[in-house]
């Protein structure tokens, strides 16, 4: 979206405003990194005068319990794109569903039950499956 507004800063476009929440565990590098890569886009798209108040981008530090609980009857859009075979099983994603939200995610932790429950056609799978993973990490 925003290319697409830099590209024609007219388009008419309903506001969005895209948050991103988490935490990465200590030794989690490159969780670390997609944070400080989020914050670093939230710092250009949030200060460009053409994308306006049309595009906001924001990470939710110290995301916990009683912020998601703010946050998720509002959110449209689930992600849950863990590498497959490495997510803790939470219940996160379950509640963004019961509000609504559509999920896209990997197969993994309490995605995989989530949708036997829902259906396949009602869960945006993404990324590899645990086999998949396995098989790219032996290739190198």
């Amino acid at each position: 979206m925003y290319n697409r507004l830099k590209k024609n800063p007219s388009e008419p476009v309903v506001p969005r405003v895209v948050m991103i929440g988490g935490k990465a565990a200590p030794g989690y590098w490159m969780a670390k990194q997609i944070i400080s890569l989020v914050c670093a886009v939230a710092n250009i798209v949030n200060n460009d005068p053409s994308v306006g108040q049309k595009l906001k981008l924001i990470y939710l530090e110290n995301y916990r319990v009683t912020l998601a609980e703010k946050i998720m009857p509002a959110a449209d859009l689930s992600q849950q794109i863990s590498l497959a075979g490495t997510e803790a099983s939470g219940t996160g994603n379950m509640k963004f569903m019961m509000n609504g939200a559509l999920t896209i995610g990997t197969l993994d932790g309490a995605n995989v039950e989530m949708r036997d429950e829902m259906g396949a056609e009602n869960f945006f799978l993404f990324g590899l499956t645990v086999d998949g993973v396995e098989q790219l990490q032996k290739q190198g």
